[in-house]
């Protein structure tokens, strides 16, 4: 008897992204959960999305997602209410992110009418809108949880500049999840380390595993008593890179439910994000086959450190 096909779900904001850069101006569905959702699509994994729009949210970005066989059973629009959206400008490697409006939160309630057995849980908040106790539930009742910090590390204001700052709501979080994730800043801001410090200090206090990317310079992950350094993989270009750690965080629980290695899901995980950064929003996803060459390169660059 051959075994079920393993499924995910999404948690968290659809968001509808004004990018710029230079002179050029597009706009992007984005978050979590759709960058994600296409990037379990690629790995042969069946996604599903829990999220809340508003009423200013397109029919035509449903449409879409669903052609794309996206589960979209669970996306729910808020009538009189508005859609998460940001706006992303980029400056050379920098980028500067402002809040323009937040929709309704993801509640408990919400989160338990999906069923998780035996299905990988992905929770991304962008603007802290999954509840805890609903990271609680979901974290309880998955397979393997999966959990990007980003959320819970934001100061959001409506019209403002998007802050990073410490939160005990993020240290609460680390208790509710298996695999969590976080970029070099928002760890340090979490911390006070630097990555490979930072990384050990996550993987002590709750989940299995953590995650720290770096971009370009590559990621600490740690987990039990050990530290690994995994090298990025080199794209041809680099033209967007927005959704990089949320790809990076789907493709190695993934990729770790699968094998139940650390290091190899590491990898693909790395090899999958130099793909998506060469072509605008989703189009840089590549299939898993593809993703492997990549992948082996990087394993041979993978190291164990020492952190004190």
């Amino acid at each position: 008897m051959s075994e079920m096909p393993l499924e995910a779900v999404f948690f968290g904001h659809i968001v509808m992204d004004t990018v710029v850069r230079g002179d050029r101006r597009w706009q992007n569905i984005g978050g979590t959960v759709v960058y994600g959702a296409f990037a379990a699509l690629r790995h042969g994994v069946k996604p599903l999305v829990v999220s809340k729009v508003g009423d200013d949210f397109l029919d035509e970005y449903l449409i879409m997602l669903a052609r794309n066989n996206i589960d979209i059973s669970y996306i729910r629009v808020i009538r009189g209410a508005r859609t998460t959206r940001f706006k992303l400008v980029y400056r050379d490697s920098e980028r500067e992110l402002t809040l323009l409006s937040r929709a309704e939160e993801i509640r408990r309630i919400d989160a338990e009418l999906v069923e998780l057995k035996d299905r990988i849980a992905i929770v991304g908040p962008v603007a802290g809108e999954v509840a805890i106790d609903a990271l609680e539930s979901i974290h309880s009742r998955a397979r393997l949880t999966g959990l990007d910090l980003q959320g819970y590390l934001r100061r959001i204001k409506v019209r403002e500049p998007v802050r990073l700052e410490r939160s005990e709501l993020a240290i609460e979080a680390l208790e509710h999840a298996d695999i969590v994730h976080a970029d070099a800043d928002e760890a340090r801001v979490l911390t006070g380390l630097e990555p490979p410090q930072s990384a050990k200090w996550l993987a002590e206090r709750g989940p299995k595993i953590a995650l720290v990317t770096m971009g370009e310079d590559g990621a600490y992950v740690a987990w039990e008593d050990k530290v690994i350094y995994v090298p990025a993989a080199k794209p041809s270009q680099v033209v967007d890179v927005t959704g990089a750690g949320d790809v990076y965080l789907t493709v190695f629980s993934i990729e770790y439910a699968i094998s139940g290695t650390v290091e190899e899901a590491a990898a693909m995980a790395a090899a999958a994000v130099s793909y998506l950064v060469e072509r605008p929003g989703v189009d840089g996803l590549r299939d898993r086959w593809r993703i492997r060459g990549r992948a082996r390169g990087v394993m041979e660059g993978i190291k164990e450190i020492e952190v004190s």
